[in-house]
């Protein structure tokens, strides 16, 4: 995966993000621009889960911080799960189960594999329509839609079945996710499953939030809280 830093002031506490599926920086940087920040943090994004493998700089770099704390998105909460992380805080998922592909804690296998084989720049516009569902002619969209190209995000997606079809192999991470926020509109990983995945966790459900979160929750202090 793809490791990215926002802010490295040299802090105390470090936040991974994980961000979800066939994004990139952008919306990272516009967290930074337009949500308040947390001021004893510093900041990594991920994303680009064709290999689940962290980049050996970076985690060379936790040794020099008290605290990780780590909030994920979408196909983001599975894939920190698998990132071999051995040292977290606080973890919250947003919008997303540890289950990718299941029928009644993640996304529909049908409906994965659909969107796996027929990625288009068509079907790309289609999903972000139900991605912002609410949103669709914000004006704040194009600055957090990822520039990567589609091509490249199906390659990533087939790289995600694949791993996730072979996860019963891979030990379970040392940390648990302390809470979900679900938002009661998503139309990617449906309420209903991610409150199945979910049992026995705290959740928090967002009234009228699609699955693409960031412009109802007021910063990174209130997704860690």
């Amino acid at each position: 995966m793809k490791a990215e830093w926002i802010v490295r002031d040299g802090r105390d506490e470090l936040l991974l993000f994980f961000n979800g599926w066939g994004m990139d920086r952008m919306l990272a940087e516009w967290l930074r621009s337009e949500k308040p920040g947390l001021a004893s943090h510093d900041l990594v994004v991920l994303y680009d889960y064709s290999d689940l493998t962290l980049p050996e700089e970076l985690r060379q770099a936790f040794a020099g911080y008290r605290e990780i704390d780590l909030v994920a998105w979408s196909l983001g909460v599975w894939a920190a799960l698998h990132a071999g992380l051995d040292r977290v805080r606080r973890a919250v998922a947003l919008n997303g189960t540890p289950f990718p592909i299941d029928d009644a804690r993640g996304i529909p296998p049908a409906v994965f594999n659909g969107t796996l084989e027929n990625w288009s720049d068509a079907t790309r516009s289609r999903f972000e329509r139900r991605m912002f569902a609410g949103f669709e002619r914000d004006p704040r969209v194009g600055r957090v839609r990822s520039a990567r190209r589609s091509q490249e995000q199906q390659d990533e997606l087939r790289s995600i079945a694949a791993a996730a079809m072979s996860a019963e192999v891979v030990l379970p991470a040392p940390w648990e996710f302390s809470r979900a926020v679900i938002g009661s509109r998503d139309l990617i990983f449906l309420p209903e499953h991610q409150r199945a995945a979910w049992q026995g966790i705290e959740t928090m459900i967002v009234d009228d939030m699609p699955h693409f979160p960031f412009f109802h929750l007021h910063g990174w202090q209130e997704a860690l809280a």
